[in-house]
């Protein structure tokens, strides 16, 4: 197929609100944006396709003035994206193939060395080296038009160069952040909700700009909508659905210079940084960090900028959260992805809640130190130099990833605590906490000798250690 274009051909993975599973086209996706629940497609083309979504609806119906003026904003959005897509100087940028405009395409030297299509797919094997899910690198695979389109458009996202774009600088500006994204009941108030308005913007110096199909290329490399959609490299398909041309494509500023807009944005005494997901402890650990958009100062505007645009709809209920990073190894690798979905109490916004979360985490990282030493203690008594430290760490901080609804029920409502800290008294979460660090120890600390046995009942003393008396006041 030659002929693909992306506003009136099927290439979208979505879920209806009746469970169905469809590919759809742009235009068939915002007419039915109301009755479509999410989208239906791994993390990297999710993160990837929201962009785009956003990108198209604030290109058309622009911006509410503030936080306070979203009402009835984008409750057209059915008809005027499709007809912002259909629009005859629009519609050609969103062809796959063709002699004319390209979607994300440059033109390039033909007569240059051309590279498999597979080598854009983070998750298939190339040349030798098979992965978990593919050994099929090396082969001549015929891609499908849909798959190619999302393939592209995650690529330019999170573009890290490799073997096939070796000389091509520079990152994707999706790259070495985590996001995180608002979902509301539908896919329309979905995208809604991770659009902004335009004080938000203008506090951190943003300007709106255009997307990339319509505005000077290299003028969008620092704008709001010209970084959502990327053209960090010059791809071209080849008509054949297997090979690829690449040459370079424009360098987007990275953090401090630029604002990634679903990012958040840590400090450490005067050092302010992008949050990253911990590969170790997983994304809801930093949670509280996330949720942080009542801070003053230079630091306002340091929580994803959706939560802080539309702080005054959040109000009562549940947040619903959708949080990802593709983590990026120093030698240009993906190696691995992490993704999570939380429902969280709207009074986690405010400093009293939050600082809950945070004690909790507080609670459950002096219980991993305490794991840590436990292990260490067991391996010296049984004169073992490497002790499985991180293995009973891994599956610690783990069973606790499987109890964060806990913690956030906690937090939700602190009253339940009557004023005791966690670990002081027998809440849920200090419950859980000490249950998973006894499992990991038992896991990783054998007991079946006399040796062991012993060394097993001198960890525990480091595990769990009895609480120091405290000192009779004086008069």
């Amino acid at each position: 197929m030659t002929h693909f274009n992306l506003v009136i051909d099927p290439w979208i993975p979505v879920r209806y609100e009746d469970t169905s599973s469809k590919l759809v086209s742009l235009e068939k996706l915002f007419k039915d944006s109301a009755s479509i629940a999410d989208l239906d497609c791994q993390a990297h083309e999710r993160i990837s396709l929201m962009r785009l979504l956003v990108c198209i609806a604030q290109a058309e119906l622009g911006a509410p003035d503030s936080p306070e003026d979203w009402g009835d904003f984008g409750s057209d959005l059915e008809s005027r994206a499709v007809a912002y897509l259909k629009r005859p100087d629009i519609q050609p940028h969103f062809n796959l193939f063709g002699d004319g405009s390209r979607f994300l395409q440059g033109i390039v030297n033909e007569n240059e060395k051309s590279y498999l299509a597979t080598q854009m797919v983070f998750y298939f094997a190339t040349g030798n080296s098979p992965t978990l899910l593919d050994h099929s690198g090396g082969t001549d695979r015929v891609l499908t038009c849909d798959f190619l389109a999302r393939t592209l458009l995650a690529y330019q996202n999170f573009f890290v160069g490799g073997s096939m774009a070796s000389k091509v600088k520079g990152n994707g500006p999706s790259l070495k952040f985590l996001h995180a994204f608002v979902f509301g009941k539908n896919l329309k108030k979905s995208i809604i909700l991770n659009c902004l308005d335009a004080e938000t913007l203008a506090d951190l110096g943003i300007n709106m700009g255009r997307p990339i199909w319509e505005s000077n290329a290299q003028a969008s490399t620092s704008t709001y909508l010209g970084r959502l959609v990327p053209f960090s490299c010059k791809v071209r398909l080849h008509t054949d659905r297997i090979h690829v041309w690449i040459e370079d494509g424009l360098a987007y500023p990275e953090f401090p210079e630029s604002r990634e807009t679903t990012a958040t944005i840590g400090t450490k005494g005067d050092q302010r940084f992008l949050l990253r997901a911990d590969l170790g402890k997983g994304i809801w650990k930093d949670l509280h960090v996330v949720l942080n958009v009542q801070q003053s100062g230079a630091n306002t505007l340091a929580a994803p900028l959706s939560l802080r645009s539309h702080m005054s709809e959040l109000e009562g209920g549940e947040l619903h959260l959708w949080l990802a990073e593709l983590c990026k190894a120093k030698d240009a690798k993906i190696i691995d992805l992490l993704e999570s979905r939380l429902s969280v109490p709207v009074s986690l916004l405010n400093d009293r809640g939050r600082a809950h979360y945070e004690s909790g985490i507080t609670f459950a990282d002096i219980q991993s130190n305490q794991l840590y030493g436990a292990v260490k203690q067991n391996g010296a008594a049984l004169k073992n130099e490497n002790p499985p430290t991180d293995e009973a760490k891994k599956q610690f901080w783990h069973a606790l990833e499987a109890q964060c609804s806990v913690l956030l029920q906690i937090a939700g409502t602190p009253d339940i605590l009557n004023g005791l800290s966690f670990g002081e008294g027998h809440d849920a979460w200090s419950i859980a906490v000490r249950r998973a660090a006894k499992e990991a120890y038992d896991h990783v600390c054998p007991r079946q000798t006399p040796r062991q046995m012993q060394a097993y009942a001198a960890g525990l003393k480091v595990l769990f250690p009895k609480p120091k008396k405290k000192k009779a006041a004086t008069t």
